[in-house]
């Protein structure tokens, strides 16, 4: 095994030290070789696979500025793209040929079931001078096609459309088609052509009768003066008429594309990854070649999983279409071959699966103790500077604003005099999950050692709003709490507050304007909270 993973490890190492190439695969995994810029042979290589929705070379010229700058900001690795077909996703992801996908949303949530993919960040794509975070499909015909006016028109048509995965180039379209009970069946053909410019270049020459695309590929295509708006025309669901949507759409609308990570590549470089496209700046390079304004969170693909359902396409396909005796019946000679493998296998694999559960168990506790407060399981200093600077980054770009919080604990020393340091620990606990309860999951708090705890409060509306919030944990910690004896301890809190931006942006200046305002509410008599003020601290 060991020499089959090193032989594969050379083999990389040879094919990718030669530089200037990017790497395309089409239906039969070939490869095509274009220039990008030169690239370091001694930094380990992670490919970026692109699905290719228009042309390998439109690909490679639209995303190659991204491996580019994600090279300069992560300088332990070198990026490349691979252009993607459409048939060819599925293996490369199968076979781990690629590192990361951006692909269509129907493809990543797919793909999730079988391969375990998660998603980093979503494409904010630009659009005549705008960002959006969604898309649909548009389902259209020539403007001189008298005849076709509504869906009833799809029947007996000749219909194109881009690959049965492409998601705004046919699934999409497909589920309001369902729900207008119109069967595929009820064509008079079905094409899938390979590229969103071929149908819509078919429809033009009337090779076919009706296109579907996804949307903005038609205001993109008449941008780049290949078609004329005006001689097309759109089949709508009237039900959709009501959706906030610039551009031509026939259906609803789906969360743009994400860039997933593969399950072998590093939660480590994941997160760098990730935080290198959050922080991307919309008049980059690579942003510009993109033609996207950068990337935000990942969005929700639960509505793409509901399309999937419906309509019983990827994992959903055979779900409640077999039965076990079925499969006994097709797959008999596999499983008996298989069934004899893993039992001449199986005392190996036992004694492997023990070592790699206790290989993973002492990296989750060494990651854990990095990381986390081992009292509290809250998060340390360092985990705490590292998710807020994070946070701030994007929160400048997004105009967010925020507040550091330092709390102190008053009165935690009496009771660690009084009734001992176990009952100061357990309520450490106690205090950790009350914080926890006043907080929402976007915001970050962590114990910084003793009975000290920061918090960052993130995207809040108003001033009055962190009032609420800091009141709140106040009269929290207030209440009476009851240690594992049955006594009842009684402590409190003192809170001195920060803002962003109005008071910096600066993680390390916010801190300390918190622990002067700190200071000053333990002056004023402790139990309260104190906003930061240049000259005079007030409450």
């Amino acid at each position: 095994m060991y020499f089959s993973i090193s032989f594969k490890i050379l083999m990389y190492l040879i094919i990718f030290s030669v530089p200037n190439i990017v790497l395309s695969f089409n239906d039969e995994n070939s490869s095509n070789i274009a220039n990008i810029p030169k690239v370091s042979s001694d930094k380990p290589l992670i490919k970026i696979g692109v699905l290719s929705k228009r042309s390998v070379p439109i690909t490679i010229a639209r995303w190659s500025g991204l491996a580019s700058y994600l090279g300069e900001r992560i300088d332990s690795h070198n990026f490349v793209i691979v252009p993607l077909s459409f048939d060819s996703v599925d293996t490369m992801v199968d076979k781990e040929k690629i590192d990361f996908l951006l692909a269509n949303p129907g493809m990543f949530v797919n793909l999730s079931f079988k391969y375990k993919l998660f998603a980093i960040a979503t494409l904010k794509r630009k659009i005549l001078g705008k960002g959006y975070t969604d898309f649909g499909s548009v389902i259209f015909a020539r403007s001189d096609s008298n005849s076709i006016n509504h869906f009833q028109s799809l029947i007996d048509a000749d219909i194109a459309a881009v690959s049965e995965h492409s998601f705004g180039g046919w699934i999409a379209a497909l589920r309001e088609m369902n729900d207008q009970n119109i069967d595929v069946d009820s064509f008079h053909s079905l094409s899938f052509l390979g590229s969103h410019d071929a149908v819509v270049q078919a429809i033009m020459n009337k090779t076919f009768d009706i296109g579907i695309v996804r949307t903005d590929t038609l205001e993109r295509m008449a941008e780049e003066k290949l078609i004329d708006l005006n001689s097309i025309k759109i089949i709508k669901v009237t039900n959709l008429n009501e959706i906030n949507f610039p551009f031509l759409i026939s259906s609803r609308l789906y969360p743009e594309w994400p860039l997933a990570s593969l399950s072998h590549m590093s939660s480590t470089i994941a997160e760098q990854v990730s935080a290198a496209l959050l922080t991307m700046q919309s008049n980059s390079v690579a942003a510009t070649q993109a033609k996207i304004i950068g990337w935000t969170v990942p969005k929700n693909y639960r509505e793409i999983d509901h399309a999937l359902s419906q309509l019983k396409l990827g994992y959903y396909k055979d779900i409640g279409n077999y039965s076990f005796m079925d499969v006994i019946e097709k797959y008999w000679k596999y499983m008996i071959a298989v069934l004899i493998i893993m039992v001449s296998i199986i005392v190996v694999g036992i004694y492997i699966l023990s070592l790699n559960k206790k290989l993973k168990a002492s990296e989750i506790s060494l990651r854990e103790k990095a990381t986390h407060d081992p009292l509290t399981g809250l998060a340390n200093r360092v985990l705490f500077y590292e998710l807020a600077r994070n946070y701030l980054f994007m929160a400048t770009r997004e105009k967010q604003i925020s507040m550091v919080l330092f709390l102190d604990l008053d009165k935690f020393k009496l009771v660690n005099d009084t009734f001992g340091h176990d009952a100061g620990d357990k309520l450490l606990i106690d205090v950790a999950e009350r914080l926890s309860d006043c907080l929402r999951s976007s915001d970050i708090l962590a114990r910084i050692g003793g009975d000290e705890f920061l918090i960052m409060l993130t995207n809040v509306a108003s001033i009055p709003d962190f009032s609420l919030v800091m009141n709140r944990i106040v009269d929290s910690v207030a209440r009476p709490f009851i240690s594992e004896n049955g006594d009842e301890l009684n402590i409190g809190c003192s809170i001195g507050a920060s803002h962003f931006p109005e008071q910096g942006d600066n993680l390390q200046r916010l801190i300390k304007q918190a622990d002067i305002a700190l200071y000053q509410a333990k002056a004023d008599g402790r139990g309260r909270f104190i906003n930061y003020q240049e000259e005079n601290p007030h409450r």
